[in-house]
């Protein structure tokens, strides 16, 4: 396979950005862990987890000009850039302004409440200042998973080696809408220990809400290209898990830190 510049430009973007960002945000926690609500997010820190996940994610991002995704603007491209950050962020300010009018609703957040007190938190958003570099290092990761290996890897794959450059389109959706499944089950089933049969109309609500926000996030991903999607989860993070916090009561379980 040819790699051509405009591949080297997206994998150096990413390396010398999100990448290197992430692997300084690791070594931070090594030096200085601070708490987390889940043993599985300071395993998400180690050097073996982080190292791999970029890999992936430099690997998908290299490649996803070749499935037709828009690649990173070049520096210069200022309007394009504009372009990218408005979106990508903006998308996930929506989503996390959104969640948060949810949470603050009895209906919905007394609901959310419940089932994290069964599943044994007491609390689930880390403290500021931790928060800004624990969420912005789980966003590259997520989405590295969520976005680029489950779309980029298969749908070149397949398009390159069986198809032959065609049907990109629908590789991307099907894949696209394959990946928006996993992380509302990981939530609902994994994490909450919640079975179909017991879910009640919030939680039905809630998963597909959440499988509609990963299917955005592919849109971003599709339209801007690999940038936007990190920086839509981001956005949402900011949003959800670092500020609105502090506006809820201090026994609750979305106020920030051990509690």
């Amino acid at each position: 396979m040819k790699v051509d510049p405009v591949m080297r430009r997206d994998a150096a973007y990413f390396l010398a950005g999100p990448a290197l960002l992430c692997l300084l945000i690791a070594a931070l926690f090594h030096l200085h862990p601070w708490p987390v609500a889940l043993q599985a997010q300071a395993e998400n820190f180690s050097w073996l987890i982080t190292g791999w996940w970029l890999a992936v994610g430099v690997i998908a991002i290299a490649l996803s000009s070749r499935i037709s995704c828009p690649p990173a603007p070049p520096l210069s491209d200022g309007p394009g850039w504009r372009r990218v950050v408005v979106w990508g962020l903006g998308i996930g300010l929506i989503q996390g302004l959104e969640g948060v009018a949810k949470t603050a609703t009895p209906m919905f957040g007394a609901r959310y409440e419940a089932l994290d007190r069964a599943a044994g938190f007491t609390w689930g958003n880390v403290g500021l200042p931790w928060s800004i570099p624990h969420y912005f290092h789980a966003s590259v990761l997520s989405e590295c998973f969520f976005r680029f290996g489950v779309i980029v890897i298969p749908v070149w794959l397949l398009s390159t080696l069986l198809l032959k450059g065609r049907f990109q389109g629908v590789l991307f959706w099907t894949f696209a809408a394959l990946g928006a499944l996993i992380e509302p089950f990981e939530q609902t089933v994994l994490i909450k220990h919640m079975t179909f049969a017991g879910m009640t109309a919030v939680d039905i609500e809630g998963s597909i809400e959440g499988i509609l926000w990963q299917l955005i996030y592919a849109w971003t991903f599709r339209r801007f290209g690999w940038p936007a999607p990190i920086l839509a989860r981001f956005g949402w993070y900011l949003v959800y898990r670092v500020f609105a916090g502090y506006f809820f009561r201090p026994g609750s379980t979305m106020y920030p830190g051990p509690h």
